[in-house]
């Protein structure tokens, strides 16, 4: 260091102290992820187990109008039944265990000027959260785990012309394909997911493109809402996607957890962990934390290690003299009912 004479900025030695220790810091509070809002949590006693899936057809199984096959006139034998009962099938579930985790040394944690255990360790919650958040949007974006007849791109949806980007007031591409999801979902669980349990999943970039699209603009400029957007201040958590909390009736989530996809040291490349061209719609009916062995019509699933479920988890090291810090998430992600999701593709 340069000798120097006494000033104002020159009589101590600059420290963390200046700023009572405070903590810039990018870490979100696990509960705060968005996957919470389209997933349903069923914590587990056993990392591998079973679920059963029922098929729904014969609760709303009527074959003739005027009910004669269910008729039972006095005197006359009941009904057999012969028909009556309904098919089902175990699937497997397997929880892999995942364990985030940081090396300290013990001379950097008794000397740092904050507490650096504690700042890693919400750290390492973050990046267990995100992780979950990409196992479950990998799961929800896989054409293959729907049926065929609940996954398609836009433009193939019956009266849809293009993309949800290019939609016009005159085409209603947006309003179409939504309620064609919905009415699908319906009739195929039979009415049992209710209209309110449905969120539209969507990414930031997906949200802003629609926003800007003649179909949207229309709809908002002729609501109570339009003044607000113009200031940017709609009401709700989509404010600054240009977006109201419901489209058309429906939730819209905006899933806008980023990952981090270049190794340390290198270029930093960060990236939205759901794609801009695949929103989606799904049910997630009830609280955030589900029953095993419950009857659920939850699109996605997230099936918990009830003892591994966000541990964290401090271990002390002493012959080399550090501590780890880890956050243990031991989970499943499966689409246990898939029949109450729909997947759009190519959207805008």
């Amino acid at each position: 260091m340069a000798v120097t004479y006494p000033g104002a900025n020159t009589g101590y030695v600059p420290n963390h102290e200046a700023t009572g220790k405070m903590v810039v810091d990018f870490s979100r509070n696990p509960s705060k992820f968005a996957v919470n809002q389209y997933c349903q949590l069923v914590p587990v006693k056993q990392s591998i187990g079973y679920y059963l899936e029922m098929t729904v057809e014969e609760a709303g199984r009527i074959l003739n109008t005027n009910l004669n096959d269910l008729v039972w006139p006095d005197g006359n034998d009941r009904p057999s039944g012969t028909d009556g009962t309904e098919s089902f099938q175990f699937l497997a579930y397997r929880c892999e265990r995942y364990a985030p985790s940081a090396r300290l040394g013990d001379l950097a944690i008794e000397q740092a000027s904050w507490d650096i255990i504690a700042r890693h360790a919400a750290i390492k919650a973050q990046q267990a959260m995100t992780a979950r958040t990409q196992k479950a949007i990998t799961a929800l974006t896989t054409a293959g785990n729907y049926a065929s007849t609940h996954t398609s791109a836009v433009a193939s949806i019956s009266g849809n012309t293009g993309t949800w980007a290019a939609s016009t007031t005159a085409r209603q591409d947006i309003k179409r394909s939504l309620n064609t999801a919905a009415d699908l979902i319906l009739t195929d669980t039979l009415a049992g997911v209710d209209v309110e349990d449905l969120v539209i999943v969507m990414s930031p970039t997906c949200a802003r493109k629609i926003a800007e699209c003649q179909e949207i603009v229309d709809h908002i400029k002729g609501s109570p809402d339009a003044l607000a957007q113009f200031r940017g201040e709609l009401p709700g958590e989509n404010t600054m996607f240009g977006l109201p909390n419901k489209l058309y009736g429906w939730k819209v989530i905006i899933e806008k957890t980023v990952k981090v996809t270049s190794k340390k040291g290198a270029t930093k490349v960060a990236t939205q962990v759901l794609g801009s061209t695949t929103p989606f719609m799904c049910s997630r009916p009830g609280g955030l934390v589900g029953i095993a062995g419950a009857p659920s019509f939850s699109t996605a699933t997230i099936f918990v290690y009830e003892t591994d479920e966000m541990a964290v988890e401090t271990l002390d090291d002493r012959v080399n003299r550090r501590k780890l810090v880890s956050v243990v998430d031991n989970n499943a992600v499966v689409l246990t009912a898939p029949v109450s999701g729909y997947l759009f593709t190519s959207a805008v």
